[in-house]
């Protein structure tokens, strides 16, 4: 697709003038906002798919339309975004409506915990809260605080960011429509003790209903961390990270104590779904709940190569297509290993 075409539908030229000034630092501009009030609050639901396929063929410079045909793990994602925005993916989505989920299915045990919900910063009585604590928005990825010590908090900046969680909806930037109707709320919750730069995350894909490969993130660092795949036996997988913020691991790192146990669950979380990947950590030999997410980096998961991402499209069988038996999955986690 036509990169300046593009743009200007989206933009109009005085938002591109005010996007090249903002990358200039002359201006403060809200991409996010400017896009919602012009471009996305305007947008039917008829509407979503071309956007989807828009936005597709933007970001990977090509003129793939991802919803013919589907082949690569990163495409059926973007296919499951627009026929299967279902009602329970976004109860799943939601930050506060997932703990009622996760205690029916496995147990307010797994869940971290919960410190407060409000409509607005202003309902918030930080005297009643803890010195360390996460606040995040119920809606999608990257909206989070963490609070270290909340003796240096900036009061007028969390404002900021809380406002904007609440004024604008999550989701339009590529279409991962099952976030658009959570209802937007800020929750607290505990500060998990870290080991390290960071807490490190087990995220676990699970392909209609079936855990095959784990996620493995940690030393996250400014915008950077380190990351390595496997299997379900912590045998190492040949899906290799290629951007600027994600290092693969120098040397292989341990399995979790309870390795076993993430996969149980991930068993009972993902039964509801064609994909899912079940993100779970583990503090001092126990298991918390992370988040359930349906559209992994919006659908562009950056590896090197394209033989990895053809494999693991493999795994993930849509509606239409039929099931892989379990001499076929072993195959191609055998194949995710060369």
């Amino acid at each position: 697709m036509n990169k300046f075409k593009y743009y200007l539908k989206r933009f109009g030229f005085i938002g591109i003038i005010k996007q090249a000034l903002s990358k200039f630092g002359l201006i403060n501009f809200d991409v996010y906002n400017f896009l919602y009030e012009r471009y996305y609050s305007k947008l039917k639901k008829e509407d979503f798919e071309d956007e989807l396929i828009d936005w597709y063929k933007y970001r990977s410079l090509s003129d793939r339309n991802p919803l013919e045909n589907p082949k690569t793990f990163n495409e059926k994602i973007q296919w499951l975004k627009i026929n299967d925005a279902t009602k329970l993916k976004t109860i799943c989505a939601d930050k506060y409506a997932v703990r009622s989920y996760i205690e029916d299915k496995i147990g307010k045990e797994y869940l971290i915990p919960l410190l407060g919900c409000w409509n607005k910063f202003e309902d918030i009585d930080f005297s009643k809260l803890p010195d360390k604590m996460i606040f995040k928005s119920t809606t999608g990825s990257a909206r989070y605080k963490i609070i270290k010590d909340k003796k240096n908090i900036d009061y007028a900046d969390l404002k900021k960011s809380m406002d904007s969680w609440q004024k604008l909806p999550y989701g339009f930037a590529g279409m991962e429509i099952h976030y658009l109707d959570i209802e937007r709320k800020i929750i607290c919750e505990t500060l998990l003790d870290m080991d390290g730069p960071s807490v490190a995350d087990y995220k676990i894909h699970c392909f209609n209903g079936k855990p095959l490969i784990v996620e493995y993130i940690s030393d996250r660092k400014n915008h950077s961390y380190r990351e390595s795949w496997f299997d379900t036996d912590w045998n190492k997988l040949n899906i290799i990270m290629n951007s600027d913020s994600a290092m693969n691991h120098e040397i292989i790192p341990n399995p979790p104590k309870k390795l076993e146990k993430m996969i149980d669950i991930s068993k009972v979380l993902s039964k509801d779904f064609i994909y899912v990947r079940v993100d779970l950590y583990e503090i001092d030999g126990e298991i918390y709940f992370g988040e359930l997410t349906f559209t992994p980096a919006n659908g562009f998961d950056e590896w090197k190569g394209r033989k990895s991402q053809l494999l693991v499209g493999e795994l993930l069988r849509l509606p239409y297509e039929e099931r892989l038996d379990i001499e076929e999955i072993n195959k191609i986690m055998s194949d995710l290993k060369q």
